[in-house]
């Protein structure tokens, strides 16, 4: 659950900070610093935010592998540590 959390996490992050996006993001920011200063600054804010979306998405598929080498399963209805016969 933890892992899958981050995965998420990440990946909202790229979502954000992807640059494409900037023009989206722009007018919500408007009438704040943070908006301020990248409407001063685009290329150094795109910039930013392209590395950041690179180390995002790099993050999410490595979190990916995580999960595809423990072999995780989604099961909601599954109590880890417990085999089965086990138990009253």
């Amino acid at each position: 659950m933890k892992e899958n959390t981050k995965k998420v996490g990440w990946g909202f992050l790229a979502l954000l900070s992807c640059p494409c996006h900037l023009i989206l993001i722009l007018p919500l920011l408007a009438g704040t610093t943070l908006g301020a200063f990248f409407a001063a600054h685009q290329g150094a804010a795109s910039a930013v935010l392209a590395i950041l979306f690179v180390i995002s998405l790099i993050m999410v598929f490595k979190r990916t592998n995580i999960q595809e080498k423990k072999g995780v399963t989604h099961d909601c209805c599954s109590v880890p540590g417990q085999k089965r016969g086990e138990g009253i």
